[in-house]
C-alpha cells in the first residue's frame, strides 16, 4: 500500500477498534485497514500494484510449495498483539499454528508473520512506513519487513536482526531471504510491470 493518507483522499468511516475487528471477522470480499480510528476500504489497487503483488506471491509460492514448514498468503489478515489487525499484500509464516487447522485462530488470521511485503501506493505510504510498521514490530516472530515501490524498481528491506536498519535494492540486485532460503531478484518483482 502507499503515500501520506489524508482523510479527504479516502472515504473512511469512524469506528472503534472493537467494531473494526468485528467487521473483518465476517467473510467478505473487501480489504479493510484501521487507521487513526477510521475504517478504510483498501480493496481497489492499481494494475501495477496487483501485478507486483502477484509476482512476489508466485515466486515465493513456487519456491516453498514443496515444503511443509512455511506458507505464503496474499491479502490475509495478521493478528497484532494488543493492536488492530492489519492486512499485508504478501506475508510468509513459518509457524505451525498458522498451518495447523486445529491451532488456527477463528476466523483465520496469521499469528506469526515471518516476512511481510507491502507494495507502496500514494494513499498509504506514510501509514505503511509508520503506524503499520510499528504494529508489525509487535509480532515477535517477524524477521523481515519489505516495502516495494510501484513506479520504479526500488525495494526497501528492514530486518529485525539489524534493528530494522534500512537496506536498499534496485534493478539488477538480489534480496537474500535466508528465512526461506530464497534469493529474490528485484527484476523478477517488476517483471511485466515496468518497461
Amino acid at each position: 500500500m502507499a503515500a501520506n493518507l489524508q482523510h479527504d483522499d479516502l472515504h473512511g468511516i469512524p469506528v472503534t477498534e472493537e467494531a473494526f475487528e468485528q467487521v473483518i471477522s465476517a467473510e467478505n470480499p473487501y480489504r479493510y485497514e484501521f487507521i487513526d480510528e477510521v475504517l478504510y476500504d483498501m480493496t481497489e489497487s492499481s494494475p501495477e500494484h496487483s501485478e507486483i503483488v502477484a509476482n512476489i506471491f508466485d515466486l515465493i509460492h513456487a519456491h516453498i510449495a514443496k515444503e511443509d514448514s512455511c506458507k505464503v498468503y496474499q491479502d490475509q489478515y495478521v493478528s497484532i498483539p494488543f493492536k488492530p489487525s492489519v492486512i499485508p499484500d504478501v506475508v510468509v509464516t513459518c509457524d505451525s499454528a498458522d498451518r495447523d487447522k486445529d491451532k488456527q485462530l477463528e476466523p483465520f488470521k496469521i499469528q506469526a508473520p515471518c516476512i511481510v511485503f507491502e507494495v507502496l501506493s500514494p494513499y498509504t505510504e506514510n501509514y505503511d512506513r509508520t503506524e503499520k510498521f510499528a504494529r508489525y514490530q509487535c509480532c515477535s516472530l517477524l524477521k523481515v519487513y519489505i516495502l516495494v515501490h510501484q513506479d520504479e524498481p526500488y525495494v526497501e528491506v528492514y530486518r529485525r536482526e539489524t534493528k530494522w536498519r534500512q537496506e536498499r535494492f534496485s534493478a539488477g540486485q538480489t534480496i537474500n531471504l535466508d528465512q526461506i532460503g530464497l534469493e529474490l531478484p528485484v527484476n523478477v518483482i517488476y517483471e511485466g510491470v515496468l518497461s
